[in-house]
């Protein structure tokens, strides 16, 4: 029995321990994109409460290029990474800046923090960051007229400029939101950037109906949004040609009379014969 008071005693001890010095409210800051070429910091924040920091690590996927451990001199340490540039300067044991990201540096990173003893309390959080290279432009929209003269339904395209990732397009007629396109494409070039295409089909807007209003939006996280020209669609619709007639002026010069007068001055002959 005396075994096992004592065994309880120790473990209230270190409840109490755990209670009183532990590591709480890890916060991870990863800007979800960042533009190809510029700087980056990022932020781990965390309450250490009455525990001493033992290490804080950075991690890009599964490797680990920073290392903050305020007992080593200098206490940071950078693991080289191909295409990742710590900037020591301003990193420290809750943020650490990276320069000049490039595309391959997309991916998942980590941060983690170890209290110091007894209890080395450790806890880890992750996020992805994308390195994205922004649309230069806008997207440009173009419409099958001569279809549309045809009597078929009214089809457009929308492209946007070259990017990583492709862009997402939107549509909106007359301005409002057009749930989704009939297809989407991406198209990758020689230099791994993708084109993005998206297509409208709108059926059923023949005959008398209205001029509609185009245009698609290009979005690339929070970096970029760009609308197209709005594009004004109105088919013509077929009216009865006009009968134009050669006639001879007062002055004997020729000229062009409408058909649609002669009908009116026949019909006033008529109505004044029938008087008469």
């Amino acid at each position: 029995m005396k075994w096992a008071s004592h065994v309880l005693a120790i473990l209230l001890f270190i409840n109490e321990i755990c209670r009183s010095c532990s590591l709480t409210n890890l916060r991870l800051t990863v800007p979800r994109a960042v533009r190809v070429g510029h700087s980056v910091t990022l932020q781990c924040d965390y309450d250490l409460e009455e525990a001493p920091l033992y290490s804080v690590k950075w991690y890009r996927n599964s490797d680990e290029f920073y290392r903050y451990v305020p007992k080593e001199a200098p206490p940071t340490r950078v693991f080289p990474l191909p295409g990742l540039h710590v900037d020591v300067s301003v990193s420290n044991a809750r943020k650490v800046t990276l320069l000049s990201v490039g595309r391959p540096l997309s991916g998942l990173f980590q941060c983690e923090v170890s209290a110091d003893a007894p209890l080395f309390h450790t806890e880890m959080k992750s996020a992805p960051m994308t390195v994205a290279v922004v649309p230069d432009g806008v997207p440009a929209v173009t419409v099958d007229r001569a279809g549309l003269e045809r009597g078929g339904p009214l089809i457009a395209e929308c492209k946007a400029p070259p990017a990583s990732p492709a862009p997402n397009l939107t549509w909106y007629v007359n301005d409002q939101r057009v749930p989704g396109s009939t297809s989407a494409s991406i198209i990758k070039d020689s230099e791994l950037l993708d084109t993005a295409n998206s297509r409208l089909e709108l059926t059923g807007v023949g005959g008398s109906w209205g001029a509609i209003r185009l245009r698609c939006e290009a979005t690339q996280f929070r970096l970029y949004r760009a609308n197209s020209v709005e594009v004004e669609v109105k088919p013509d619709t077929p009216q009865p040609a006009s009968v134009l007639l050669m006639g001879r002026s007062l002055n004997g010069s020729s000229t062009l009379i409408n058909s649609s007068l002669i009908t009116c001055f026949f019909t006033i002959l008529v109505h004044v014969e029938q008087f008469w």
